[in-house]
């Protein structure tokens, strides 16, 4: 098999469970959080919501690879050494190519995203984190930074009916000002078949520091801005209304989809009103 097929082929090897060292997760959250939060100015709210039982947690997330969002939430997470341990769900080929170089991805607690292994997990008894927006998520272009899409990805609700656990919105607000996205690239992505053979939706050109401009999702040094970061987890959604049949019912799918959108929408209204780029909330 070459290094293509590697990353193209729907049928690898199933993360296991087994392998994730909580201790391991800790103890890097510890050494990461101090810097992202100063680096960021991070101002947090809602951390009371963090309900002490099994939960799917749904984010946004920008700025490319930086995606400070998802840093800080899952270093912020596994910081304050919860009774509940939680498993972060990531793209598929970023989990491969990390397999490949050999890091320890599972042993963090970062999975493949699919929803198997987000099932697996939350009847295992974690919490887990999944970022239904995929690249398109992170690739969105600076112009539409303060909007919520998940572009119909509703596999999360299914998880979440199946597994019977509350939905917990965090919503973040200044990842992507970390660097400036023109274009997302997604016309690109269809045209080379990226988005069909690697589910890569976006090849963006965007402007970062301190090289300037680029294209795609290739690796190179650059930093990111230090822009101010708003995180807000909100009210969890309870699905006690539903059982695990309704998983399969598109109407009550669609209907959760768009609760949770509208409130993570909102919040995230409230947390870019009067906002400054990189500077933050002047007041």
């Amino acid at each position: 098999m070459d290094i293509w097929a590697y990353f193209v082929l729907d049928e690898m090897e199933e993360d296991h469970l087994e392998l994730f060292d909580h201790k391991k997760a800790q103890k890097l959250a510890k050494a990461v959080l101090p810097i992202a939060e100063k680096y960021h100015r991070a101002k947090w709210l809602g951390l009371e919501n963090i309900p002490e039982e099994v939960f799917l947690g749904v984010g946004n997330h920008t700025g490319m690879h930086f995606m400070p969002e998802s840093v800080l939430w899952v270093a912020k997470y596994q910081n304050e050494q919860r009774s509940i341990p939680m498993l972060t769900l990531i793209h598929h080929m970023a989990h491969r190519l990390a397999n490949l170089l050999k890091l320890p991805v599972n042993e963090l607690g970062l999975l493949e995203a699919n929803r198997q292994n987000a099932l697996d997990a939350l009847r295992a008894g974690y919490a887990v984190t999944v970022y239904p927006g995929g690249d398109r998520d992170v690739a969105r272009p600076f112009s539409d930074r303060h909007n919520i899409n998940f572009f119909d990805h509703l596999g999360y609700v299914k998880m979440a009916i199946k597994a019977q656990v509350p939905i917990l919105p965090i919503v973040g607000c200044g990842g992507g000002e970390t660097l400036f996205v023109l274009n997302s690239g997604e016309k690109f992505a269809e045209w080379t078949g990226l988005k069909r053979f690697a589910k890569i939706h976006t090849w963006p050109l965007y402007f970062s520091f301190p090289f300037g401009l680029h294209l795609g999702h290739l690796p190179h040094f650059e930093l990111p801005l230090p822009s101010q970061m708003t995180m807000s987890v909100l009210k969890p959604i309870y699905l006690t209304d539903y059982g695990p049949r309704d998983a399969e019912n598109p109407e009550v799918v669609e209907q959760i989809n768009r609760e949770v959108l509208s409130v993570m929408q909102s919040e995230l209204d409230k947390l870019s009103k009067r906002r400054v780029p990189i500077i933050g909330k002047i007041f």
